[in-house]
């Protein structure tokens, strides 16, 4: 078997098996790379149709400063205010959890559940008290633990977004709210 190898046969199918193998891997590692983009995100909730208006890059004053909400959907279903997560590896935890852990980097996360719970207070306080929806989207992460229903793969963002159907604001109130965010913020 090791003869065979050393033929030039041999070395042409090592060969063409080191280009597949550097195909994968440059395949892969390109598929990883653009899941950090944040415009991934946008491109996704681009294609949820007429009925939702999606913001991005949402600056809004907090307590202590000013936060930068990844994106706000105005739908006729609520609020959706998204939090972008980008961190790669095996995110472990539990939804009450002050940190979570990535793993192989062994690298902290704070709950981003809370981030997402502050950018909501900054929200309401500018558009008032609506129904609001939070989500927490992972765009590289393989999440391991109990997050609760708010956090999502990447892939699960436009099924969690599609799956609430109760209409809760008036085409008015949608205008309203869309024309506020877009005067306090630039995106």
């Amino acid at each position: 078997m090791l003869d065979f190898f050393f033929t030039t046969d041999g070395l042409k199918v090592l060969a063409l098996l080191a280009v597949v193998v550097v195909v994968v891997l440059i395949r892969r590692s390109r598929q990883h790379q653009l899941a950090a983009d944040p415009k991934v995100v946008k491109d996704q909730l681009e294609q949820l149709g007429a009925d939702y208006t999606v913001l991005s890059d949402v600056v809004v004053s907090a307590e202590l400063g000013m936060n930068d909400v990844s994106h706000v959907v105005v739908s006729p279903y609520g609020v959706f205010v998204l939090t972008v997560k980008t961190e790669a590896g095996k995110v472990t935890g539990r939804e009450g959890d002050r940190e979570w852990h990535i793993k192989p980097a062994k690298d902290i996360l704070y709950n981003p559940l809370w981030e997402n719970r502050k950018h909501v207070n900054a929200l309401e306080k500018i558009i008032g008290p609506v129904w609001f929806i939070p989500v927490v989207v992972f765009t590289r992460a393989v999440l391991k633990g109990d997050f609760g229903t708010d956090v999502v793969p990447l892939r699960g963002l436009i099924p969690y977004i599609k799956q609430h159907k109760k209409s809760r604001l008036s085409d008015d109130k949608r205008d309203e709210i869309a024309r506020k965010l877009r005067s306090v913020s630039s995106y």
